[in-house]
């Protein structure tokens, strides 16, 4: 018990560090945000003529955010030095990861909520939609949290991140170009999701694969971002 406490303490600690830091970070708050006032914007502007479905912003703000803002985490906080203070005082490299993601799923949620609000779910509202969305945000936090690990800083972040965001994004899509290139989007999470909230339904199978996507997501971070790898990566930065 004494054991659960202290890592509850640690997680804790981790979260609300990185609640503070986002809300003194304007670029970090404008990227949470800037699909919901996006799609806001241009409803305003457009009126009936740009639709009410707001499908594709929900996806990108599923991958982008959650993905492109793990990796800058920890790749900013390897840099910095404040990670390797982090493992040094105790922390585990779960715990961190836990921290960092109950904080940024917070503003993720918001960001949902002025989806919600602005009419953008509409063609989709239901429970399940919802979960599934969640589950996409946190696959997604898991790649930028092995990115943020392998890239050498900062800076190096949006070069890897971006492109993968993209192709994670856009992979689905192909099928409407060519038919026959159906993998992205019935075995990819971000193709997964992009049914569900098409078709506001979902089957066995959907399920199946997005767990296959979470496990092996899960797998891959297990092995770049444990407490061991990331000592060995704090003690080269």
């Amino acid at each position: 018990m004494y054991r659960i406490k202290k890592i509850e303490k640690r997680i804790s600690a981790v979260s609300y560090k990185q609640f503070i830091d986002f809300t003194r970070n304007k670029k970090m708050l404008l990227i949470f945000f800037i699909f919901p006032i996006l799609y806001i914007v241009l409803k305003i502007v457009a009126g009936k003529e740009f639709g009410s479905d707001g499908l594709s912003f929900i996806l990108m703000h599923s991958i982008l955010v959650p993905l492109l803002i793990t990796a800058t985490i920890v790749a900013e906080e390897k840099e910095k030095g404040t990670l390797k203070l982090l493992i040094m005082s105790g922390v585990k490299a779960y715990e961190y990861f836990i921290g960092i993601a109950f904080s940024m799923m917070g503003f993720i949620i918001a960001g949902m909520l002025l989806f919600e609000l602005s009419g953008a779910t509409s063609s989709f509202d239901a429970v399940f939609v919802a979960l599934f969305t969640i589950l996409a945000d946190i696959i997604s936090m898991f790649i930028g949290a092995v990115i943020g690990r392998i890239t050498a800083n900062q800076t190096n972040v949006g070069p890897i991140a971006v492109p993968v965001t993209l192709l994670i994004f856009f992979a689905p899509m192909l099928q409407q170009i060519k038919p026959e290139f159906i993998f992205p989007s019935k075995y990819l999470y971000s193709g997964i999701l992009l049914k569900i909230m098409s078709t506001c339904t979902y089957s066995h199978r959907d399920i199946f694969w997005m767990g296959v996507n979470f496990a092996m997501i899960f797998i891959l971070f297990l092995l770049v971002f444990n407490t061991k790898n990331l000592i060995k990566s704090v003690s080269h930065s």
